[in-house]
């Protein structure tokens, strides 16, 4: 079926026009015309078709039946009073089609060949689809625009407002009878409405005024649009007053900020990475050494004050902050004004939002605070010289009695248990025999502290087999089963090294005898990780809850200060009723 625009065409003919040349022009128009054109006579009955209409009379398509009564009814009306009607109505197809028809009719002054109505037929289905897809976009856009969640407002060039959606109304709370229609200065506060102009753009400030007077701080983003010549604005606003009450606690922030920066003499800097912009706070200025008139706008200026020797150092920090996100803490040299130069120590992360990154530092000066701390780190090593020293001396010390113990005492118990054994001397025998048991004891005893003074087999052959017939007595002398264990081709150590363990392996042995109501003893030796690692591990009662308690009766501040000596580290694990595991590690020299 041929679609035909909708247009609005004169009739084909005259109504005046009589006679053989009336009906010849009427013919050629209908023949040539666009649109289809149907001639009926008096009763109605279809007498001419012009080839468009013909085209369009297909057997399948009828007229409507909710319009065919309708359509008749306007036909018949023609043919007894009037002298035109317009109608609209719509084919049907016995497949579902539809078509909507256009059709305008006008009564002949005179019958012109057999035809006294003519009826021009215009098929506006598609433009009526384009008119309703139109209207249900602006349907739709209305709706949009009155449901959006932000104000919304339209002004003319006089700035009268001409519409208004419902958040404007509830932002105004008034309704949009009493905004539209007037002018928008009405809802602006007194200040601003004289002055009032609107630019194109976002982001314009204002403040409007509340139905009941309070102020509402805004911020507008305005469109221009010219139609037919006229100007009107579309203007969408966004509430300010959470936006503000934010900036209003952020500046007293800063103020709490630097006033507590101020009585801790610190100072801040910042850095706007992307922009290469550098602020430095007055503050900073004077802890970093700085002038207050010197120009620092990047990096480059500042990395100046910095001492030769930490700039690179510094710079890579800087750089892994904005690269990681990551806070950062470190400490470096600055050369003041003066020639002087001034420790600084510094804490700073890096913020990052959308196109802005922001490395943030506060930095102090910690002069003082590092000389302490050279000062605490000579005096600490000099306490370590000394405690290395006074091993020294102790372990001299024990050499000497146990040298004295055997030689001296020993030998002399050993005579006088020679002589108690004589046959001439006369004693009686009950009392010989107590003396003879009484000595023994006594030179046993002797010979044990001698060796517990200085271990005679840890000199001569070694640490392992030391500990291994040390551990042998002390676990016979407690009734406890030993599991000992050291790694194959353990080589020697120095004497440091191998005393220390040894007298650390003494002193946890002995708890467990003494404190820990054990059943079973653990000694192990092993290397890893370019150090040696002594555990001794029972089953007893493990540590008392009371830390201090610990250290008052086990002596364990001795074997930490023996093991920090050499480098080394000492670990306990305890738990109640499970027993206690005491490790030394100690570095090793390739």
């Amino acid at each position: 079926m041929r679609q035909a625009a909708v247009m609005n065409l004169p009739l084909i003919a005259d109504p005046g026009a009589t006679g053989p040349a009336g009906a010849a022009v009427l013919q050629m128009l209908a023949e040539t015309s666009p649109l289809g054109v149907i001639g009926f006579d008096a009763g109605l009955a279809v007498v001419y078709r012009n080839p468009v209409a013909a085209r369009w009379a297909e057997p399948d398509w009828l007229v409507h039946a909710d319009d065919r009564p309708g359509l008749i009814a306007a036909r018949q009306a023609l043919t007894t009073a009037g002298d035109r009607y317009e109608q609209i109505y719509r084919w049907v197809s016995a497949a579902g089609g539809l078509r909507w028809i256009k059709e305008t009719a006008q009564r002949l002054a005179e019958t012109v060949e057999g035809i006294c109505v003519i009826a021009h037929q215009a098929d506006i289905t598609d433009a009526l689809d384009q008119a309703t897809g139109q209207s249900q976009r602006l349907l739709r856009q209305e709706g949009l625009v009155r449901c959006a969640a932000d104000p919304m407002l339209t002004l003319d060039a006089d700035l009268q407002v001409l519409s208004c959606n419902h958040a404007a109304e509830r932002l105004l709370g008034a309704p949009a009878t009493d905004i539209e229609g007037r002018p928008l200065g009405r809802w602006l506060c007194t200040e601003e409405a004289p002055a009032l102009s609107l630019t194109v753009g976002t982001g314009q400030a204002m403040t409007l005024r509340h139905a009941h007077g309070a102020t509402i701080p805004v911020t507008a983003s305005i469109s221009l649009l010219q139609l037919r010549g006229d100007s009107f604005y579309t203007v969408i606003v966004r509430d300010a007053r959470e936006q503000v009450r934010l900036q209003q606690q952020l500046a007293a922030a800063q103020v709490q900020q630097r006033l507590v920066l101020q009585a801790a003499g610190m100072g801040s800097w910042q850095r706007d990475v992307d922009a290469r912009r550098l602020r430095v706070s007055a503050e900073a200025r004077a802890v970093l050494g700085c002038a207050a008139q010197e120009l620092l706008e990047d990096f480059e200026h500042l990395i100046l004050h910095i001492h030769p020797a930490d700039r690179d150092a510094v710079s890579a920090q800087w750089q892994q902050a904005i690269d990681q996100g990551l806070p950062y803490e470190q400490a470096y040299r600055v050369i003041v004004a003066e020639g002087e130069t001034r420790w600084i120590g510094e804490r700073g992360l890096c913020l990052a939002a959308p196109q802005q990154r922001r490395l943030l530092a506060v930095v102090m000066d910690v002069t003082e605070q590092r000389q302490r701390e050279a000062e605490l780190a000579a005096m600490a090593e000099r306490l370590r010289a000394l405690g290395a020293q006074l091993v020294q001396v102790q372990e001299h010390e024990r050499r000497h009695l146990a040298r004295e113990l055997h030689d001296e005492i020993g030998q002399q118990l050993t005579a006088a248990l020679i002589e108690l054994r004589d046959p001439a001397l006369r004693l009686p025998q009950a009392l010989r025999t107590r003396w003879t048991e009484q000595f023994g004891g006594l030179i046993e005893q002797v010979r044990t502290l001698s060796l517990d003074l200085s271990p005679a087999m840890l000199v001569d052959l070694g640490l392992v087999p030391a500990l291994r017939g040390y551990a042998q007595r002390q676990a016979t002398l407690g009734g406890l089963s030993l599991s000992f264990s050291a790694d194959e081709g353990l080589g020697r150590c120095t004497p440091e090294i191998e005393n220390a363990l040894f007298r650390i392996a003494q002193e946890a042995t002995t708890n467990v005898l003494r404190h820990a109501s054990a059943t079973r003893l653990t000694v192990s030796l092993t290397q890893a990780a370019g150090a040696l690692h002594l555990v001794i591990a029972d089953d007893g009662v493990g540590l008392p809850a009371d830390p201090a308690e610990t250290a008052r009766h086990f002596g364990m501040m001795g074997m930490r200060e023996r093991a920090a000596l050499l480098g080394g580290t000492l670990r306990l694990a305890s738990r109640a009723g499970r027993g206690l595991s005491i490790e030394a590690r100690i570095p090793v020299g390739h």
